[in-house]
């Protein structure tokens, strides 16, 4: 295989969807222990919920779903980004005929290098991931993101999600 551009994006070695000037080339794979330090680095910075994962967390993510967790790395094998999710288990079967879906999947956690975002990163992380759940028999995904993560909402709505419902809160004191 030619080796690619570098404004191209590679998702586990093979060109895959539209090259856009500013993208940088990326792999996406399987995560292996040995990126883990990293991906606790990463997400101790970008994670954008209420309480940053632990390493021992991002352990736990990995060793429960090996077959759902990515990781991307620039040309360079530096560990730019990472996802991971899960098939949600115990739905009941009124839930799935409701739905209208064989099996869900979640995307738990996903978060990108703050200096590697807007390149395509994130899509790539999170087209491979939905590229395992739809092959694994996953018929629909559901994610959350906070309401200020605008990019990210962009990003996910971009590649089909929508919004069906709305978290909210009110503090009381």
């Amino acid at each position: 295989m030619e080796k690619p551009e570098t404004n191209n994006f590679c998702i586990d070695g093979h060109f895959s969807g539209k090259v856009d000037p500013g993208w940088q080339m990326v792999v996406v794979r399987l995560c292996s222990p040995s990126d883990l330090r990293r991906v606790f680095e990463i997400a101790e910075k970008h994670a954008s919920f209420d309480t940053a994962p632990t390493l021992v967390d991002i352990d736990g993510m990995r060793s429960r779903n090996p077959d759902y967790f990515f990781v991307a790395e620039d040309d360079s094998g530096e560990v730019i980004g990472f996802i991971t999710g899960y098939e949600r288990m115990g739905l009941s079967e009124d839930v799935l005929r409701t739905w209208n879906a064989r099996s869900v999947g979640y995307v738990e956690l996903m978060a990108v290098d703050s200096r590697h975002r807007r390149r395509g990163t994130g899509r790539a992380l999170l087209k491979t991931l939905l590229n395992r759940f739809q092959s694994s028999g996953i018929d629909i995904v559901d994610l959350d993101v906070p309401g200020e993560q605008e990019a990210a909402v962009e990003l996910y709505k971009k590649l089909g999600f929508y919004v069906r419902a709305c978290n909210m809160r009110k503090r009381l004191v």
